[in-house]
């Protein structure tokens, strides 16, 4: 085991949440830091009035055996439920109250600092000084510890370790510069009615403009019907990501409009400049391992970048982590 007595944890998305209990269960003093007013990152859910939205991931799925016990245990806890089979089979998993309710359960014994953006990082004599600055605030605020852990998209990573004290490894540079993000657009559409989605109450599609049309009342997570989430292709994405915001949600409306049986009444919508990892570290290297870790540094890199798109991968890559953060020597 590395030897850790305190730990800053930036990035409150499942990966960094694993990484962050399993220190903790091994009695580091662990902080978690995450600019979003709720941890969860992708895993995201949006209230409008009385209906409630899964406006990032969808759903979570089960190939590893560790993971799905995990699931299990949270189905046991009423966290989640089984949604519907994909096309490989395997069953899709919601949270109870939406997507959320994932992060919320494994933050809640957690020390998480919300709505607080890191700007700056500074290591010396083996210790690590985050300055963050809290939204809506103008004084800063700093955290130390002797390990840094993010799980942050790769290129945010790589914004931030820019202003510390620091050299990675140049070949370690070199593959995290490769690693390519998708963008995603998303509108929260509430209608006057029910949406008509053919069961399981979405649509997986493969469209120019759409990737995803998902009933939530259908689901079980609004108790509204009609409460649509609409995600972009990220051809649309890149082609629109700086067109005034109510033109390119209308625009997606307008493409989802044959495909929804009610009209829309009122939406919102939001933009993903991560929203899946096209190119991984290291991807094309057998036995790769899903993290960084630079002893020297004290410092450690996981999540979708490392792990792979679905939820489920960013979960094993902060396990894989953690696990190497913890195991004896």
């Amino acid at each position: 085991m590395i030897n850790i007595q305190t730990c800053i944890v930036i990035g409150a998305g499942i990966s960094g949440l694993l990484v962050a209990s399993k220190l903790q269960a091994n009695e580091v003093k662990v902080q978690v830091i995450d600019k979003g007013r709720l941890p969860g990152g992708r895993m995201a859910t949006k209230l409008m009035g009385e209906a409630v939205f899964d406006h990032g991931a969808q759903f979570v799925t089960t190939r590893e055996r560790v993971f799905r016990e995990m699931v299990e245990e949270w189905m046991s806890q009423g966290v989640v439920k089984p949604w519907y089979r994909g096309p490989l089979g395997n069953m899709r998993y919601v949270g109870i109250d939406g997507m959320r309710a994932i992060p919320a359960l494994l933050a809640g014994n957690l020390n998480v600092a919300l709505s607080e953006k890191a700007v700056k990082l500074h290591f010396e004599d083996g210790k690590w000084t985050v300055t963050c600055l809290p939204h809506g605030e103008t004084e800063t605020k700093e955290y130390t510890a002797d390990f840094l852990v993010f799980s942050t998209p790769v290129p945010q990573t790589m914004d931030l370790l820019a202003t510390a004290n620091v050299e990675l490894d140049y070949d370690e540079e070199e593959e995290l510069k490769r690693i390519q993000y998708r963008r995603c657009i998303s509108v929260l559409a509430q209608l006057n009615g029910p949406a008509g989605l053919p069961n399981p109450g979405a649509m997986d599609l493969n469209h120019p403009v759409l990737r995803w049309i998902g009933d939530n009342s259908v689901k079980g997570v609004s108790s509204r019907e009609g409460s649509v989430t609409i995600n972009s292709s990220s051809r649309f994405a890149d082609a629109h990501w700086d067109t005034d915001p109510d033109t390119r949600a209308k625009m997606l409306l307008a493409a989802a409009k044959p495909f929804l049986k009610s009209d829309v009444v009122e939406f919102v919508s939001h933009r993903w400049g991560y929203s899946e990892p096209t190119r991984l570290y290291k991807e094309r290297q057998p036995f790769r391992k899903t993290y960084l870790l630079d002893e020297n540094l004290r410092l450690a890199m996981c999540g979708d970048g490392f792990g792979g798109p679905r939820i489920e991968a960013a979960a094993m890559s902060g396990l894989a982590l953690a696990d190497e953060l913890t195991s004896p020597i």
